[in-house]
Order: structure tokens, then C-alpha cells, then sequence
């Protein structure tokens, strides 16, 4: 499974504890980040007081150990820009996510949804459309050939969510529910790692008890399942 996300911190919140679940079945993982996330703001000090250097040298500190904690057997941290990953050129952005899945081949590829997994952000919502992009393009030979062999990865998640009625966080709706629950400790330890990012730190721990234990996915491609008799939508 090929983890695909924005910024350094995007990995704990949404799939450790799914992430550490497969390395610990004997699944191999990894995690692409795109940006190194210098535009953003470091908790705990004035702005004006760091520059976007510091701050991406830091969070690239943050995200190695967050990384090891997890236990992704691979782990690319990229530079493109954070803030302005959607005005990125979208071949070289498309051309380095076919590299990675080209290199590892996994079975899976799971990112943001189009939506940006309910913050909307914008770079949330250009890493999925990078990946869903890469995620076509490393199957077809014609496509970025100087990037490595062709390779067909059979299914695309998306990270999902449940809807809270009071506390509305508009994301894909979930086909998959994966019980995490002997993980959660370690996927708050991971999260820990990345203080820089501690404005965040009251809404991870009211997600981590909202979801009671699971973290969430909507299976977006299966180049291997048949199609549903039904034709009905609203059965």
C-alpha cells in the first residue's frame, strides 16, 4: 500500500494506526509527501521569527520520526511548493508520482479525496489529484516512459469519514472501516512528533475519540471487482 499526501503530519492524522496494521500483517508500506510544508505555521512562536527554511527543515525532522514510529518501509519526503502544490507544473508533479509507484509497485494507492478529506484545503485536494493522476498514468507505458516499467496498482482508496451531525466534516463516505484500536497509542506517538503542528493538536485527539478506534476509507477503483446487479441508487 502506497500512502500519497501533501504535508508532513497528513500520514498520523488520517492512516497510522492502518498503516501500522498492515506493516504488522506483513504488508509492505510507503508514503509519498509532496511538499515539505514551510508555508504553515510553527506553534509556539511568533510569526516573523522563523523562516519558511527553518520551518521545512524542522517539519522534515518532524516527519522522519513520525515515519519510524509508523514503520513505512519506504518514505520519500519531496519539495514541490506547500501552499502552491495546485499551481505546480502537473507533469513533473504526476511524473514523480509515477517514479515512486513505478518503483515499489504496490497493490493499492490511497490519498486524499477530491474534497480534501473534509479541510478542504487546497493542497489536500491537488495531492489527490495527483495521485489519482499518477495512479492511471504509471499503468500505461506511453506515459512518462524515462520513469520506469509500467505498473497497474489494482485499487485507489481515498481516506473517508463518518458524518458527526455536530460536528460537521464533509469527506467521502466510507466503505471501509479498519479497527485500529491496539494502535492508537502508537499513532498518537507519531503525531506527537510533529509539534510544530500543535494548533492541530485539541482537533487530532477529538477525532482519534470520535472514531472510537477506526480509521476510515472509500474504495474509489477496483480493477478487480464485477459490477453490482443492482441499478437502483436510493435500495
Amino acid at each position: 500500500m502506497l500512502f500519497v499526501y501533501a504535508h508532513p503530519d497528513d500520514e498520523s492524522f488520517g492512516v497510522a494506526g492502518t498503516a501500522m496494521k498492515l506493516a504488522e500483517a506483513g504488508h509492505d508500506t510507503a508514503l509519498l509527501t509532496l511538499t515539505r510544508g514551510d508555508v504553515g505555521r510553527w506553534f509556539g512562536k511568533e510569526p516573523g521569527s522563523w523562516t519558511p527554511q527553518d520551518l521545512a527543515a524542522e517539519r522534515t525532522r518532524e516527519w522522519h520520526a513520525a515515519v519510524e514510529i509508523i514503520g513505512f518501509r519506504n518514505a520519500r519526503l519531496l519539495e514541490w511548493p506547500d501552499g502552491g502544490l495546485a499551481a505546480s507544473p502537473v507533469d513533473r508533479v504526476t511524473a514523480d508520482v509515477v517514479a515512486y509507484i513505478r518503483e515499489l509497485r504496490p497493490d493499492a494507492v490511497c490519498t486524499f479525496g477530491p474534497e480534501g478529506a473534509g479541510s478542504e484545503h487546497d493542497d489536500h485536494r491537488a495531492a489527490s489529484f495527483f495521485a489519482v493522476r499518477g495512479f492511471h498514468r504509471a499503468a500505461i507505458a506511453t506515459e512518462f516512459p524515462d520513469r520506469g516499467e509500467p505498473h497497474q496498482a489494482a485499487r485507489l482508496f481515498f481516506n473517508a469519514a463518518p458524518f458527526f451531525p455536530d460536528a460537521p466534516f464533509i469527506a467521502m463516505t466510507p466503505t471501509h472501516a479498519v479497527d485500529m484500536k491496539a494502535y492508537e497509542d502508537r499513532k498518537a506517538r507519531a503525531f506527537e512528533c510533529h509539534k510544530t503542528q500543535f494548533k492541530d493538536r485539541d482537533r487530532f485527539y477529538d477525532m482519534l475519540k470520535r472514531r472510537e478506534g477506526r480509521e476510515f476509507f472509500h474504495l474509489a477503483i477496483d480493477r478487480r471487482a464485477t459490477i453490482p446487479t443492482s441499478g437502483e441508487l436510493f435500495t
